[in-house]
Order: structure tokens, then C-alpha cells, then sequence
């Protein structure tokens, strides 16, 4: 019998549509304009100021009824609500640092623009042991990974538990990568 202590289960799914990914350039092109930047993990870039103000049918498409999907692979049933979003823009060489979100319980993003060579989110394994371990050499099992690195495509919706320590890495590609990052909160 295997037992699986610590787990750490991110959803990734992929939501196309057009209206979605048209509002959101609008509200960053608007929060550009404002020069509403924050600088919470973005190294370069333009990461906005916390944002909670959000068309119903969005916040439900978007970010409630996948998280609703997420949460039900673990038999649980809670209200959702939408805590606070941020967009992010990313040039060459820009970049997000190490961080999690504290705040909250389920966390995730949005990809609006992500061409190739733009950077992958890492995800840490939160058990510092891994770090060293020669394990992930023997095992293709992410129990050994010390980091799993996700690969991001255009319209990837992911989700994953809040304190989960990820990165994203540096943009190589000549364009832009665009993306929004979200928390909600179960109740």
C-alpha cells in the first residue's frame, strides 16, 4: 500500500473565449493608464493594483464554476467567493518572484496572452528535504519533484491551494505574456 502523506492538487483546465480575454486587455490598457501598479512579486512588468470589482458573468464563468469543479475532486461542497483579481503584464525578461497567497484559501490564473517562451509558474514543494534530494533523478513522480514546472498555453485557467510557494519564469519570447491572477475564498 502507497500512502500519499502530502499532496498538492492544482487544476488546470482551459476557457476559451474571446469576450474574456477582450475585457480584460480593456482593463489593463484602463489600469495602465491610471498607472495603477503594484509591486508585490513582479520583477519588470506591470502587475495592477488589487482589484474586486467584476462583471457577475465573468466572475462566475471564469473563476467560480471551475473552482467549484476543483473543490468537488475532494467531496467538499462550499460557497465560493471571489476575493480580489490582478492583471499582469509581462515583457522580455520579466518575471514574478517566489511567493504564495496567505490571504485565502484557493488561488489561480488566468492566461490571456502566453507565447512560447514565455515562461513556465513553478510550483515549490513546500517539503524542504526535496531541495536536496537525489530522488527526483530516480522517481518521474512529482512526490520527488523538488519544483514542478507547469507549462502555460493561451486561455490555461489554473488553480491551486493559496499558501502553495510558486514562481513564474523569466519571459524569453519577444511578446508580451498577460495574465490574471485571482484568490477566492470558500465559505
Amino acid at each position: 500500500m502507497i500512502l500519499d502523506i502530502f499532496k498538492t492538487s492544482i487544476y488546470k483546465t482551459s476557457v476559451i473565449n474571446t469576450e474574456y480575454i477582450n475585457y480584460f486587455i480593456n482593463l489593463l490598457k484602463i489600469q495602465k493608464g491610471k498607472n495603477n501598479i503594484s509591486y508585490i512579486s513582479n520583477i519588470g512588468g506591470f502587475q495592477s493594483n488589487s482589484l474586486n470589482t467584476l462583471d457577475n458573468n465573468i466572475k462566475e464563468n471564469l473563476f467560480i464554476k471551475p473552482a467549484t469543479e476543483y473543490i468537488k475532486q475532494f467531496n467538499k461542497d462550499y460557497k465560493i467567493e471571489l476575493s480580489n483579481f490582478w492583471i499582469n503584464s509581462n515583457n522580455k525578461n520579466d518575471y514574478n518572484l517566489l511567493h504564495n497567497h496567505t490571504e485565502c484559501n484557493i488561488s489561480g490564473v488566468y492566461y490571456i496572452k502566453a507565447p512560447e517562451n514565455s515562461g513556465r509558474i513553478v510550483f515549490q514543494n513546500g517539503d524542504l528535504t526535496k531541495m536536496n534530494s537525489k530522488n527526483q533523478f530516480y522517481f518521474d513522480d512529482a512526490n520527488f519533484y523538488s519544483r514542478y514546472f507547469l507549462p502555460v498555453n493561451q486561455y490555461d485557467l489554473i488553480l491551486f491551494p493559496s499558501e502553495t510557494f510558486h514562481y513564474v519564469e523569466p519571459n524569453r519570447s519577444d511578446e508580451e505574456r498577460i495574465s490574471v491572477a485571482f484568490n477566492l475564498i470558500l465559505k
